[in-house]
């Protein structure tokens, strides 16, 4: 009986667990969630199926970030760049270490919820990224020039 309650509990527990840490941006890569690009090396292979899926998933009355409006100064600018250009930061590598920590695929699953205010290599990424294809930078250069300053050897 007792090992029945408690496996009975511990099932509800994973579940209410999983149903509260989903929004936040953590699962697997094999769960099916659309994230963008996945970059290996720098190289993202499928960006262009990626931003497609991003906005296919993405209807016009749903966010793909958080309202810059919650924020202010510099992590409400790099909130405006990731809502206003979102296939950008999709394509793009964050060097924070969030993949690993987080689960993040790209630069913009910094910007799905809090993350991004909160980390100042995310928020200079986001605003670097901006000046550089506002400078009509191409996407590759832009990833070449993250890497460059916020890899820090990786």
């Amino acid at each position: 009986m007792k090992r029945a309650i408690i496996l009975g509990a511990s099932a509800a527990a994973i579940l209410a667990a999983a149903y509260v840490w989903s929004p936040f941006g953590v699962s697997s890569v094999g769960d099916g969630g659309l994230r963008g690009a996945v970059c290996i090396g720098g190289h993202c292979c499928c960006a262009r199926r990626a931003q497609a899926e991003t906005v296919a998933a993405y209807g016009a009355s749903e966010r793909l970030t958080l309202d810059p409006n919650q924020f202010m100064g510099p992590a409400k600018q790099a909130y405006q760049v990731a809502e206003r250009n979102p296939a950008l930061l999709s394509q793009l590598h964050c060097y924070c270490g969030c993949d690993r920590t987080y689960g993040h695929r790209n630069l913009l699953d910094c910007y799905r919820g809090d993350h991004g205010s909160k980390c100042e290599i995310c928020i200079g990424e986001a605003l670097m990224a901006q000046q550089l294809s506002e400078q009509g930078s191409p996407v590759e250069q832009i990833r070449d020039a993250l890497r460059r300053n916020y890899a820090g050897g990786r």
